[in-house]
């Protein structure tokens, strides 16, 4: 896969942050209790290094525990086998150390992910494992809610990818091309609409299945609709509305759906 290299450093694309790190996981499914991460990628965009370069990247393997087993279906998405995880795989507490030596010790960072509520549910519970925890103050940009306030169903990287027209970019499901494929759709979202710092810290949230996973602290959760061509979520929850409140969601819809 081909990632133009132009420098661009992360005052031009965020006011206020000295660093960006951009991830993305694979994993053995989609539970964070009972699953496990098998391919961690991150690149870290800095004021200091607007470049990538090999010390700020990382592509990782990881083992599963003896015994574990990539299902069939997971093989199928990834291309990434039992074979692969077993001759170039690494320890996940050693994954965890390569991880967090990508973080500069920046006051501020803002780490980007498309669905990040599922990436971060998933790093932090390995961090978590090891006793160990992301070692800067950061924020969060899910470029998943940006598209669904943008365009309508489907919102996969993938269909960023096309949506943008982005040329030279071919997203493979494996985590290393798509966390580079996620830094140019960024740059294709603030060149289409400069209003990505309103989606900092903020998630939305299907209005009939509800949150995936236990709320990210920090986060503000919001109930999103699909393809509204009124409002972005942004502003929904400016005007004090569609805030998630699971207890409530059921009752709430036929009202807070109303268009």
């Amino acid at each position: 896969m081909t990632v133009s290299n132009i420098p661009c450093p992360v005052s031009e694309m965020f006011s206020g942050y000295e660093q960006i790190i951009f991830i993305d996981v694979e994993t053995t499914g989609l539970s964070v209790e009972k699953n496990q991460i098998i391919e961690l990628a991150a690149v870290s965009r800095s004021e200091y290094e607007p470049d990538f370069t090999d010390e700020r990247e990382i592509g990782l393997l990881i083992k599963l525990p003896e015994g574990g087993k990539i299902p069939d279906e997971i093989v199928e998405l990834t291309n990434i086998t039992d074979e692969m995880l077993m001759s170039v795989g690494i320890e996940e507490s050693d994954a965890v150390d390569r991880f967090l030596n990508i973080f500069n010790p920046a006051e501020k960072t803002l780490i980007v992910a498309h669905n990040a509520q599922f990436d971060l549910s998933f790093v932090l519970k390995l961090l978590e494992k090891y006793g160990k925890s992301i070692p800067v103050t950061f924020d969060i940009l899910d470029t998943f809610t940006i598209l669904k306030d943008r365009k309508a169903y489907p919102h996969s990287l993938k269909d960023a990818i096309e949506y943008y027209q982005i040329s030279g970019v071919e997203n493979s499901h494996r985590a290393i091309d798509d966390v580079k494929a996620l830094f140019e759709i960024v740059k294709y979202m603030k060149a289409e609409q400069d209003d990505l710092e309103d989606y900092i810290n903020l998630i939305g949230v299907h209005r009939v299945h509800g949150l995936w996973g236990e709320k990210i602290n920090g986060v503000t959760y919001g109930i999103q609709l699909l393809g509204s061509k009124n409002k972005r979520l942004p502003d929904f929850l400016k005007e004090g509305k569609r805030i998630y409140e699971p207890e409530k969601l059921k009752e709430a819809r036929p009202l807070i759906f109303k268009e």
